[in-house]
């Protein structure tokens, strides 16, 4: 088998062992992409953009946190502050805390 075919094998292999995944929102590449920009490593940015999506497919958290997530990392303060003043009370910290507790679990790929 020439070292083309071997390889192509390879990837068709290991790519019929996963699951297959849905492409990624604009808003997933961007959060990590603004990670990686900022000094993060894209195995750990990428965790916590999915962290951010799980939240959001399970309706835990509202994509306007998602928004304001993408808004802070872009440096824009005052736009993320405007949207989580506009929040319900109890979403701006439960959701926040949610967020946190969920992006430190992407820790322990250090």
């Amino acid at each position: 088998m020439t070292r083309g075919l071997a390889l192509a094998a390879i990837v068709v292999a290991v790519s019929a062992c996963g699951e297959s995944k849905p492409p990624q929102s604009p808003e997933h590449l961007e959060l990590a992409k603004l990670c990686v920009d900022g000094g993060g490593e894209q195995p750990h940015c990428e965790c916590q953009a999915t962290k951010v999506d799980e939240l959001l497919a399970a309706g835990e958290i509202s994509p306007q946190i998602q928004r304001a997530l993408i808004l802070q990392a872009q440096g824009k303060e005052d736009e993320a502050d405007a949207i989580m003043l506009s929040l319900p009370y109890d979403e701006r910290f439960e959701h926040s805390s949610l967020v946190a507790a969920r992006q430190l679990e992407c820790e322990t790929l250090n």
